[in-house]
């Protein structure tokens, strides 16, 4: 921990006139700090859940169907995966070019073509999408707001989309947030770019980044409001 030589916040030089200021400027750096330091080490509390959803069922083809909803969920360590063949529910549907990966409070996510018309091969019902659905989302000191994808290929920001309608998909809101605590990829909407190398290479890169707002923790909340309460009371005193 930074340690910070300085006037001690509570004492009684730091709150006479003009030493208020200096007070409040201590109790400000003291919050900054506190606030920083949670900031730099951003990570999930605990486990995600995961679920593979496809209501309804499973293509090869878009022709012949096998209606058997999917319901999988599998654990998320933080900063961890999920892969191909790696024992879990979804691993086991996996395709070897797909892969989950969470890396601080972001994800990557990779999606190839599971079916010959050019789709994953899952299937929605009516309104409800076949999708993954990340739930369990809590990081400490911080509410999640919001949150931001991007469908380049190597989980750039720029540059090409696996996703032959990657313009629809985003007007679509292929990835959503549910909760502050739970988001959505949407799988069914997906069509795949041909890259001329066969289907089993063709795939789409989502990069999926929350947008956070710090909650002073409990303790830092009461440091703040004793240090403001003896700054109150200081002024008062001086005052009169």
């Amino acid at each position: 921990m930074t340690q910070i030589r300085s006037t001690p916040m509570f004492a009684r030089s730091a709150f006479t006139a003009p030493g208020w200021r200096t007070g409040l400027t201590h109790l400000a750096a003291v919050l900054t700090l506190s606030i920083s330091s949670t900031a730099y080490a951003a990570n999930y509390s605990g486990p995600l859940t995961v679920s593979l959803l496809a209501p309804g069922g499973i293509t090869s083809d878009g022709v012949n169907i096998d209606p058997t909803p999917l319901d999988l969920p599998q654990q998320l360590a933080p900063n961890g995966q999920i892969l191909p063949g790696d024992g879990g529910a979804i691993g086991g549907f996996m395709l070897s070019a797909e892969f989950i990966k969470n890396i601080g409070t972001s994800f990557q996510v990779r999606v190839a073509e599971g079916a010959s018309n050019g789709t994953t091969g899952y299937l929605g019902s009516g309104s409800q999408h076949a999708r993954y659905q990340f739930d369990g989302l809590n990081i400490s000191g911080f509410a999640i707001t919001g949150l931001t994808y991007s469908l380049k290929d190597n989980f750039l920001t720029t540059g090409t989309s696996g996703a032959s309608n990657e313009a629809a998909l985003i007007t679509g809101q292929v990835v959503k947030l549910l909760s502050p605590n739970s988001f959505e990829v949407n799988l069914d909407q997906i069509k795949f770019r041909d890259r001329g190398l066969g289907e089993s290479n063709n795939f789409v890169d989502f990069r999926i980044d929350v947008v956070t707002a710090a909650v002073p923790e409990p303790s830092t909340a009461m440091l703040a409001l004793l240090g403001l309460s003896v700054l109150a009371l200081s002024l008062r005193t001086r005052q009169r």
